[in-house]
């Protein structure tokens, strides 16, 4: 099962393939505008040509669309252990500020000015102008492709302190790197950069047949179509394949943010009372499934469901899904432990909702370990609570999207005693605010 290391590593190169996508885009756009026209005799204007791109230029676009497509991770740096919090720091820190859109627009005209400091190659003529435009697209980039997981951006911050959730996309989509590389790889790079391209292609798939990540039917078809998109690519002139690339990528991810509202409008229907959040990961490779957990409650009980969601039921049920072993592959399932874990789900099973297991808890518990310092900073994060009272008064608490009751990066520890209260809390909204009252 892999790490969280190793989903870290993945994640980044999912941005990575953005940033170059960007740059070559960028690229091909420079290599279709005009240069400044020029008198060939007295009276006789040279027509518009586009001038020649660079080896020099290129190398720069690719560089700096893969730093600013990574830049806003740079909060890995400082988040936790640097400011004495643990787990905490990094569940507070991390998509913190610098996934803010203010923090992502300075920092991309930082980059920008340093691409200005050290490449002589993009400091006049139309590159100048284009390099901006890649940089600050780069760290936007990021913030949207961290959006459209479950795990949330508040790209708002000053003005609105919210997590903000797409539920659409898996946090590494394999239809994402299999639109990306090859057409990347067919461009102009380095011997290097096409080797890591080609790496990073088989890995991809190597993954999708090893990892039990996805089916064995859905890794074959990934197998075959990473071949035949390599073949029409390599047909296809170079104007012609990025802007196909381009438009399969967001092809992909729109068809992603339609199923996940399928497949929450499902749930709504199923749940008409007491529905507080709908929690959905797409399957990887499969957009029409998604593991999904339903977060309830009344005045006196809170209730954590997992089930398997079929976003269209007519094209594909939710008994042939297999989202919830996709998401237990990468994120770890859940243990025994925190009031005895899951039970099975009472509710019965539809053609568009596989119920699986829920834990419920009094909702009174919540609301009192909420007046702890310490709680309340972590469920600055944690979106999906759950929690055990020990009877000295020590409490654990974990985030049900990522399992519970081990020793995973959402699972916190609080002594009987609550000590001095965490420092450089960020101010965001606790995702179950509405939840941490009795009004």
């Amino acid at each position: 099962m892999p790490g969280p290391s190793f989903r870290a590593f993945m994640d980044n190169v999912t941005h990575a393939l953005a940033g170059l996508l960007l740059a070559d885009l960028t690229v091909r756009l420079l290599e279709r505008t005009p240069s400044m026209p020029t008198v060939a005799s007295p009276g006789v204007v040279a027509p518009l040509v586009a001038a020649p791109v660079t080896p020099a230029v290129r190398r720069t676009a690719a560089v700096l669309g893969v730093v600013a497509a990574e830049f806003p991770d740079l909060d890995i740096l400082y988040s936790g252990p640097v400011l004495g919090m643990g787990k905490l720091g990094y569940l507070l820190h991390h998509r913190g500020h610098t996934h803010t859109l203010l923090l992502a627009i300075v920092a991309g005209v930082a980059l920008w000015g340093l691409a200005l400091l050290f490449a002589r190659s993009v400091r006049d003529g139309p590159a100048r102008g284009a390099m901006l435009g890649l940089a600050l697209a780069g760290t936007l980039s990021h913030i949207a492709l961290d959006f459209t997981n479950s795990y949330g951006v508040h790209p708002f911050w000053p003005v609105v302190n919210g997590w903000f959730y797409g539920d659409a996309v898996f946090i590494v989509e394999p239809w994402l790197w299999v639109l990306a590389i090859p057409p990347l790889l067919l461009g102009q790079r380095s011997r290097v950069g096409r080797v890591l391209l080609g790496l990073g292609l088989v890995a991809i798939l190597a993954a999708a047949w090893l990892l039990g990540v996805v089916p064995k039917p859905l890794a074959a078809v990934l197998t075959v179509a990473a071949f035949a998109w390599l073949l029409l690519m390599r047909a296809l002139p170079v104007t012609l394949r990025l802007s196909l690339a381009l438009g399969a990528w967001l092809g992909f991810e729109s068809l992603s943010f339609a199923t996940s509202g399928a497949a929450r409008a499902a749930v709504e229907r199923a749940v008409p009372d007491g529905l507080h959040d709908v929690v959905l990961t797409a399957a990887a490779g499969n957009p029409l499934c998604f593991d999904a957990i339903v977060v309830e409650a009344d005045a006196t009980t809170y209730r954590a469901s997992r089930a398997i969601v079929a976003a269209w039921p007519t094209v594909r049920a939710a008994s042939d899904c297999s989202a919830a072993a996709s998401r237990e592959a990468v994120f770890g399932g859940a243990v025994a432990g925190l009031r005895g874990g899951l039970v099975p789900s009472p509710r019965d099973a539809s053609a568009a909702i596989r119920w699986r297991q829920e834990w419920v808890a009094p909702r009174a518990e919540l609301i009192t370990i909420a007046r702890r310092c310490d709680v309340r900073a972590g469920l600055g994060f944690i979106r999906v609570p759950v929690w055990e009272i020990a009877a000295d008064g020590a409490v654990r608490l974990s985030d049900l999207r990522y399992g519970f009751g081990g020793d995973g990066f959402a699972d916190l520890a609080f002594p009987a005693e609550v000590g001095a209260c965490p420092s450089f809390v960020p101010p965001w909204t606790a995702p179950r605010a509405a939840l941490l009252s009795t009004r």
